[in-house]
């Protein structure tokens, strides 16, 4: 549980870093299926297109790694809070 809330808790500070982890990892699989493609003796044009298509959207995939780090109910909760503090600060302003 508690290492559980720490993950998503990193995954919040450091949202930059595990980005570029995902991005790194696409791009390693995107390297081994466009190679074996070539090796199968296909262009290399065609190739990374292969590569490509078997691989998906890389964008979905990493709006997908995005929603499995769990943070959407904390930036959920963030944003309430803050819309209360917002809404307090308002309150104090008009009764001035």
């Amino acid at each position: 549980m508690l290492s559980d809330l720490l993950y998503r808790l990193r995954a919040l500070i450091h949202r930059e870093k595990m980005d570029a982890e995902v991005d790194e990892e696409l791009r390693d699989h995107l390297e081994r299926e466009t190679e074996k493609y070539r090796r199968a003796g296909v262009a290399p044009d065609e190739a990374m297109r292969r590569a490509r298509l078997a691989l998906g959207g890389s964008e979905q995939i990493k709006q997908q790694s995005r929603d499995s780090r769990g943070t959407k109910l904390l930036k959920m909760y963030y944003r309430i809070f803050a819309m209360r503090c917002d809404r307090s600060r308002g309150r104090r302003a008009l009764l001035r």
